[in-house]
């Protein structure tokens, strides 16, 4: 008995000679083997019905163990078998297949198909075709048996399989290939009729392109802007393929999943000139389909500017369904549509064995941090460990990240607070159709805490406003409008370190710029140099150029420069000062000084928390204390954290004051300014400086919170007495209750302290007065001092 590949092959290479070489090529490039047969030479009507929209019914037939029988009874006497099979089909056929046509029978070896059709009627049902393949069956084998008793005493049986190929214009070997691996399938019981229904089933969906598009935005976690929407598909409603994972999970099965891409990207991409105007399309495809020959880039491109959309804002989302195999291969293949303007993104990011090594390879534009990572982060510090990373790392190597599945307020306020810029979830909108706005109320939260930032970000904002970007500028020799290209030339030739010029007019304001690179590649052209080099740059310069004050903070600056289109985003950034030029700034440099505001941070940030330090919180009051705004200090202390420190031991000590780092920078962030500290003193004790407009509800929050939440810090047993036997400092037993929390809140005039030590005594007394009280509490200074 041959096995099953060698069925799929001798069962089609006799109908491939006669269809064409194209299968065959197919076939050859499958390496499965290939038995030598007598082909009949007569030619096939089934190409011919398929083109002409006709569908073709196929019966298979194969006697079971027919290889073994051979050896036992000669290869003589099975040959008159399959004569006498031969002939009966001949006799029997026609009335056996009725109300269907017979087109035509082949038979190679043991291996016997046959096709059939009918004009009038529609193609069986799976059931109906099952009932008419075992027909056909116990009619041929009774009969079968009877004629060949004398030959061979042993009773022979089918096995037997049926399939319909479909109508198609195109590629009809590779639909009577998929037919014929389907009934050799249900002939070896690996199919039922149900399952012979649901490929039918798919057939159709991808012949009618029966799917749909949703669509779920992706917002700008600082602003609450829309940028863009993934495209999502979805089988017919009220389907089995209803559900993503079914529709997909099949199409990979069956081995047709470039067939479904290819429809699935069609749909999503002629949402671009409606629905999605102005967004950018995120799109799933599997890393292999960027073999598919329908996957081109040029095509892709074309279709676009037909629909008057810039590939800028397709971005190819690669999926996990499977793994990349030859990384160097793929990321060739991705430079491919690079280079069309086409963006990349990885999805799932942290949640497949190959997602790290797909980020290093592939250096996306985006990164997608699968929900697994998001689930719980305002409640799992190791998950929030390990965004921070993706997020450094993104920053490093210029990607943004996109935090997918956000389903609660507190995930994306955590997420805020990190610094994650970009993100997606049920808790924004669901995917639906026609593509939806933001659901109320994570618009509403979004919109209160616009401006806000994040603690991470307003970490690195402060940090930035220390130096402002007229001290990293560089006054580099200008020129004015009416300068001739062929001067600028000249100018960037023999001074090579230069990048860039910019343009001013009588005034001395800017009004463009220059930049070597682009200067020289745009005279380079045919006939560039011919046109622009006697004539005024102001013909060939960038007339909207980035220009920003002088003391504009360096971090604001950067993030500006980043947002600029593709295109302009390593210009050099104008500096004024009034509005008259100050000087130019690289992105080398604006990258060289947040860098190095960064590392002065880390240097001087607590290291268990990464709040900032006593130097930065020293630096911030005297800030403060020299303006000439009020604002208000709140200084924390743990109550009882001794004892639960001695009864639980350090690691939970440590977790205790994360989490009251945590507990304090989330309301920092949801209730504060831009421009608010939080800061790590030392041990349990915290500072928060912000304005006195809301210090007392930051104070408020910050002690439900904790009550709320430092009671998982202990053991269910201490939890639920509401204390811990432990020992105090002489050693005797003592029962202390559950940590609360003292805050000590001060409001400052402008000249009413004069350095940070009085700060510090006044706020002593004050939390010695707290902690005397019972529970969480915080405590106002009530005094005016003298000015």
């Amino acid at each position: 008995m041959v096995g099953l590949s060698q069925h799929i092959v001798t069962g089609v290479k006799p109908l491939v000679l006669k269809l064409g070489r194209r299968f065959y090529h197919l076939l050859e490039r499958l390496n499965l083997p290939v038995k030598a047969w007598e082909w009949p030479a007569s030619p096939s009507r089934v190409p011919e019905l398929l083109r002409e929209g006709q569908w073709v019914g196929m019966i298979y037939l194969d006697i079971v163990e027919f290889q073994l029988t051979e050896q036992v009874y000669g290869s003589l006497y099975c040959q008159q078998v399959l004569g006498i099979l031969d002939r009966l089909v001949k006799k029997q056929i026609n009335a056996l297949l009725e109300p269907y046509s017979l087109l035509e029978t082949r038979r190679w070896g043991d291996d016997l198909v046959i096709y059939f059709h009918s004009f009038s009627q529609s193609p069986p049902a799976p059931l109906d075709l099952s009932r008419l393949a075992e027909r056909v069956k116990e009619s041929l084998g009774t009969e079968l048996n009877l004629r060949c008793s004398h030959l061979i005493p042993t009773a022979l049986n089918f096995h037997v399989g049926y399939s319909v190929v479909r109508p198609t214009r195109e590629n009809f070997e590779k639909a009577l290939y998929n037919a014929y691996k389907e009934a050799v399938l249900v002939a070896k019981s690996q199919l039922d009729a149900r399952e012979v229904k649901r490929r039918q089933q798919f057939t159709e969906l991808l012949l009618n392109k029966n799917i749909r598009m949703v669509y779920q935005p992706i917002l700008a976690l600082d602003s609450g802007q829309i940028i863009g929407y993934e495209a999502l598909c979805r089988g017919p409603e009220n389907s089995f393929f209803a559900s993503p994972l079914n529709l997909f999970g099949y199409a990979e099965k069956t081995n047709q999943l470039y067939a479904l891409e290819k429809v699935a990207r069609e749909k999503a991409l002629a949402g671009l000139a409606g629905d999605l105007a102005g967004y950018r399309l995120f799109l799933n495809i599997s890393p292999h389909v960027v073999h598919d020959p329908s996957f081109r880039a040029d095509e892709i491109r074309a279709y676009m500017d037909q629909v008057g959309a810039a590939p800028e804002r397709v971005v190819f989302e690669i999926t996990e369904r499977t793994s990349i195999e030859d990384f160097r291969t793929f990321r060739q293949s991705l430079e491919y549509y690079r280079q069309h303007g086409f963006k990349v993104a990885v999805d799932d990011a942290g949640s497949g064995y190959s997602s790290l090594q797909a980020i290093a390879e592939l250096q996306p534009d985006y990164i997608k941090i699968d929900l697994s990572l998001i689930r719980d982060i305002d409640k799992n510090p190791t998950k929030r460990i390990l965004v921070e990373t993706f997020l450094t790392f993104a920053e490093k190597t210029g990607s943004q990240i996109i935090a997918e599945g956000i389903e609660n307020s507190d995930e994306m306020a955590c997420l805020r607070k990190i610094g994650i810029p970009l993100g997606q979830g049920f808790f924004l909108a669901r995917p639906s159709y026609p593509p939806p706005a933001v659901y109320m109320e994570a618009a509403r939260m979004l919109e209160e805490n616009t401006g806000t930032g994040t603690a991470t970000a307003r970490q690195r904002s402060r940090l930035g406003r220390m130096i402002p970007v007229g001290s990293i500028s560089q006054a580099v020799t200008t020129i004015d409008t009416r300068t001739v290209t062929r001067e600028v030339v000249d100018f960037f030739t023999h001074y090579p370190q230069v990048e860039g010029v910019a343009v001013l007019d009588e005034e001395k304001q800017p009004v463009g710029l220059v930049m070597r690179d682009k200067l020289f590649n745009q005279l380079g052209t045919q006939f560039g140099f011919a046109i622009y080099t006697e004539r005024p740059i102001s013909l060939v310069m960038d007339c909207q150029p980035l220009a920003v004050e002088h003391d504009t903070p360096v971090e604001v600056v950067s993030q500006v420069a980043m947002a600029r289109s593709d295109h302009k985003v390593y210009d050099s950034i104008i500096v004024t000062k009034n509005r008259s030029y100050h000087g130019l700034v690289s992105v080398r440099q604006l990258l060289d000084a947040i860098t190095s505001i960064q590392v002065e941070a880390a240097r001087f940030a607590n290291p268990l928390t990464g709040l900032p330090g006593n130097r930065q919180i020293e630096a911030e009051l005297l800030n403060r204390l020299s303006g000439e705004q009020p604002f208000s200090v709140i200084y924390s202390d743990l109550d009882h954290f001794k004892g639960f420190n001695d009864r639980y031991g350090f690691e939970r000590g440590d977790q205790a004051i994360k989490l009251t780092a945590t507990i304090i920078s989330e309301q920092v962030a949801r209730h504060g300014r831009p421009d608010d500290l939080v800061g790590h003193i030392g041990g349990d004790d915290f500072i928060v400086v912000t304005r006195p407009e809301v210090s007392e509800e930051i104070c408020r929050k910050i002690i439900e919170t904790f009550d709320q939440k430092v009671p998982e810090l202990y053991d269910p047993e201490d939890r639920e007495r509401g204390y811990i036997d432990t020992k105090d400092r002489q050693d005797r037993p003592v029962r202390l209750p559950l940590m609360t929390i003292s805050l000590a809140l001060i409001d400052c005039h402008p000249g009413q302290y004069t350095n940070p030590e009085e700060l510090a005594r006044t706020s002593a007394e004050l939390k010695k007065y707290a902690k005397s009280k019972e529970g969480s509490v915080f405590v106002k200074e009530r005094r005016r001092r003298s000015t």
